[in-house]
């Protein structure tokens, strides 16, 4: 193998040389080609030193052999022993690549593994062995140790699957690699490989392991786990969790119950309810909310006998503090205690619900009630008439109030024809006002300019 690998290195020097030697025309038109060759052969190069190291690994491997001695098996490497003649029988897997060792009636596993660190201090003990051998590539020479590692014969059977050795002691499993490394210790009650993880029972409780031994879902916590839309669904006790397929938490193992709805994880635990995103983000609390329903869009939750709204975001549109919410012509009415409110869509104020005993919509605005008082305010929520009046009443496009004893006239705007201060107000036939104040009466037109002062009335009409 030594030797294929020189050949290779001189003919890229003899090609490096060709090109250096011609200078003229044919360098410009070969040197594509001949940049080309060259990368083609450290592909080539690159390829067969991997070979080579594989080659070179799988050599020394075969050169371990199994002989006896008095009738005890033992491992010997070019003539020295490796592992000495101290057991009843040794069956190589794989080559040579690791060993089922046997005494009495108990298996064992001598491995076998590899480290190009030329600094590594020899082992002399009953579990481990080191040995040094030169090992070539290319021109050079490097010292690799030969790690032998030795698990004890005392287990009841071995297996090896999949390159890996099952055993099993007690009705316990475990597995080990080929080279004797623990991948999962033997305390098993049950493994099984499914979509390329270990998954281990060890008496009620359950796991979940990566085939290097990492662990996904610690085997002392769950009594159950299920795929789930390539989640892991835990459960523990009567409690439920969500976790990623590495083993990362999206939902703790904490809740009653889990469902997904419009790919969200809805979860009760106890009487409160919450919802969460499917990374395991928080769209609602669970332990805030004693019920959460969906409509058109919004998430309406109840807390108690209270109720709120928040968006599919989690937003909030209206706080949990409502005893009552409705729609009516798509704002919401509310109403809090013996309060009531008006609220847009989103959650914009258009009347508090601090203020209103009563709230009704006449003519395409709010009429207000605060106790004995009265108000007007648009659609939109801008004032009219303050809530200030005992009373209002619409005539003739106007609105005629009271306040106590006084009177007053106002636009269908709000902008003042006669201003409350007057004990009556008669409309005559040409649509005049007449207004008393203090035993005198005066004339106004019906924009409210003063026409005459203090005159005998002809004819007026309450």
């Amino acid at each position: 193998m030594g030797q294929e690998k020189i050949v290779v290195d001189k003919t890229k020097i003899v090609e490096i040389s060709i090109i250096r030697q011609h200078k003229s025309k044919m360098k410009r038109l070969f040197k594509s080609a001949v940049l080309l060759a060259i990368t083609v052969m450290c592909a080539a190069t690159i390829t067969v030193r991997a070979q080579e190291h594989e080659d070179l690994n799988s050599r020394y491997y075969r050169e371990l052999q199994i002989n006896s001695f008095n009738g005890k098996y033992g491992i010997t490497f070019r003539g020295e022993i490796v592992v000495p003649y101290e057991y009843d029988a040794i069956v190589s897997q794989r080559d040579n690549f690791g060993f089922i060792s046997k005494l009495g009636s108990k298996y064992g596993i001598i491995g076998v593994g590899s480290t190009y660190s030329p600094t590594s201090q020899t082992i002399s003990s009953r579990q481990n062995w080191n040995f040094l051998v030169k090992k070539g590539i290319g021109k050079k020479e490097m010292d690799m140790y030969m790690i032998v590692s030795v698990v004890p014969c005392e287990y009841d059977g071995i297996n090896c699957t999949d390159g890996k050795f099952w055993v099993n002691k007690d009705n316990l499993h475990g597995i080990y690699t080929i080279s004797g490394a623990t991948v999962l210790h033997c305390e098993y009650d049950e493994i099984e490989t499914v979509d390329g993880r270990y998954w281990v029972r060890k008496g009620n409780q359950k796991g979940i392991y990566t085939m290097s031994g990492a662990t996904v879902l610690r085997c002392d916590k769950y009594d159950e786990i299920k795929t789930v839309d390539g989640r892991y669904w835990v459960r523990k006790g009567n409690k439920t969790g969500i976790y990623t397929i590495s083993g990362a938490t999206v939902l703790h193992c904490e809740y009653d119950e889990i469902k997904t709805v419009d790919g969200r994880y809805w979860v009760r635990k106890g009487n409160k309810r919450g919802i969460y995103t499917i990374s395991g983000a928080t769209v609602l609390h669970c332990d805030e909310y004693d019920d959460i329903k969906t409509v058109d869009g919004r998430y309406w939750v109840r807390k108690g006998n209270k109720r709120g709204i928040y968006t599919i975001s989690g937003a909030t549109v209206l706080h949990c503090e409502y005893d009552e919410i409705k729609t009516v012509d798509g704002r919401y009415w509310v109403r809090k205690g013996n309060k009531t409110g008006v609220y847009t869509i989103s959650g914009a104020t258009v009347l508090n619900c601090d203020e209103y005993d009563e709230i009704k919509t006449v003519d395409g605005r709010y009429w207000v009630r605060k106790g004995n008082k009265t108000g007007v305010y648009t659609i939109s929520g801008a004032t009219v008439l303050r809530c200030e009046y005992d009373d209002i009443k619409t005539v003739n496009g106007r609105y005629w109030v009271r306040k106590g004893n006084k009177r007053g006239i106002y636009t269908m705007s709000g902008a003042t024809i006669l201003h409350c201060e007057f004990d009556k107000i008669e409309l005559t036939s040409d649509g005049k006002y007449i207004a008393y104040k203090n035993d005198k009466k005066n004339l106004y037109s019906s924009s409210g300019s003063r026409l005459q002062t203090d005159f005998d009335v002809v004819y007026s009409t309450d």
